[in-house]
């Protein structure tokens, strides 16, 4: 579904990412550790379009994206949960949903079905961003981007700042919809969040990466890849 290569990418001329290379097969989570700026974020941003990468391929479909604006990757099916939620704080729950859906037709995703995996939202309906927990806020912006109808999902810290019966009920989403075939790329700091999800866990320290692993040997034995991210952090 989603293969990388040789990406380089950063900000006012500055490199960011180095020579990147990643495969993600169809129907999989794939998580991205590692600390922050790591260039986790920048990485999730240069494959939906809103960072130009200086160099190398992003394909998605077998279709090459890499330098393309973000709407017309987000049409291809290039869903994307930003880091912080980013809903808009005067807009109530129904208005960011039917916005979202707009000028699409025959989705396979539908309000009605994002409330009924998600009902909370279905009780919030005419409440604004603002007036949202932090949980209800990061629900919102997953129901926002499967409006999108998206193949490949993108999630930036899904789990961050939640108290950990919401960040459980974030993850049992996350997984209900990789087991129904949709691909996932999340990127999260703690490992411990992204062992639970992910069928691969490759670890970025300053815009490389330096480890792939799948995931089932690193929950049997999370010491290497915790060593990994260890010395990233000391650097």
């Amino acid at each position: 579904m989603l293969r990388i290569s040789g990406l380089n990418a950063g900000y006012g001329g500055g490199t960011v990412l180095h020579d990147v290379a990643l495969t993600v097969e169809a129907g999989r989570i794939q998580a991205i550790v590692g600390r922050n700026g790591a260039g986790k974020t920048t990485l999730v941003h240069a494959i939906a379009g809103l960072l130009r990468p200086y160099s190398g391929t992003i394909t998605v479909s077998d279709v090459d994206l890499a330098g393309k604006p973000a709407h017309r990757i987000a049409r291809t099916g290039v869903g994307l949960v930003p880091q912080g939620r980013r809903v808009f704080a005067s807009l109530t729950v129904a208005e960011h949903l039917r916005l979202a859906l707009a000028g699409r037709h025959n989705p396979m995703w539908t309000v009605g079905r994002v409330l009924d995996l998600m009902p909370r939202l279905a009780q919030r309906l005419g409440h604004r961003g603002n007036q949202l927990s932090g949980g209800e806020q990061q629900m919102l912006a997953l129901a926002r981007a499967l409006l999108t109808q998206p193949r490949l999902l993108l999630l930036d810290e899904p789990c961050e700042g939640l108290a950990g019966e919401v960040a459980s009920r974030v993850r049992e989403v996350i997984a209900g919809l990789a087991a129904g075939g949709m691909t996932v790329l999340i990127v999260e700091q703690q490992l411990h969040h992204a062992i639970q999800l992910a069928d691969r866990i490759a670890v970025l320290d300053y815009g490389r990466l330096i480890a792939d692993e799948p995931a089932d040997g690193v929950r049997a034995d999370p010491a290497p890849i915790e060593a990994l991210l260890s010395i990233a952090q000391r650097r």
